[in-house]
C-alpha cells in the first residue's frame, strides 16, 4: 500500500467508520451504506485538504469510488 493509499484510506475511514480498511479499496455508493451526496461532499473536502488539491466541481459526480478518487489524486499530484 502506497502513502497515497494509506492517506486516502484514512479519509474514507473518517467518513465511513463502519467500513473495514480491507473493504475500502472497493468502496463505492453501492457497496457502502450511507454513501450519499453529503458523504460525498464531506469525503471530497477531506481529500482536498489532505492532499492539498482542488476538487473540480464539474467532475464531482465521477468521483464515486475509492479507485476513481485515487486516480484523481494521482493525476493532481503529477500535474
Amino acid at each position: 500500500m502506497t502513502d497515497i493509499d494509506v492517506r486516502l484510506t484514512n479519509c474514507f475511514r473518517a467518513v465511513f467508520p463502519n467500513v473495514s480498511a480491507e473493504k475500502i479499496a472497493a468502496a463505492n455508493p453501492e457497496t457502502v451504506p450511507g454513501w450519499d451526496s453529503i458523504a460525498t461532499a464531506t469525503l471530497l473536502s477531506l481529500v482536498s485538504e489532505e492532499f492539498e488539491i482542488p476538487i473540480d466541481f464539474e467532475i464531482v459526480e465521477t468521483l464515486n469510488s475509492f479507485g476513481r478518487i485515487r486516480d484523481y489524486v494521482l493525476s493532481q499530484n503529477s500535474a
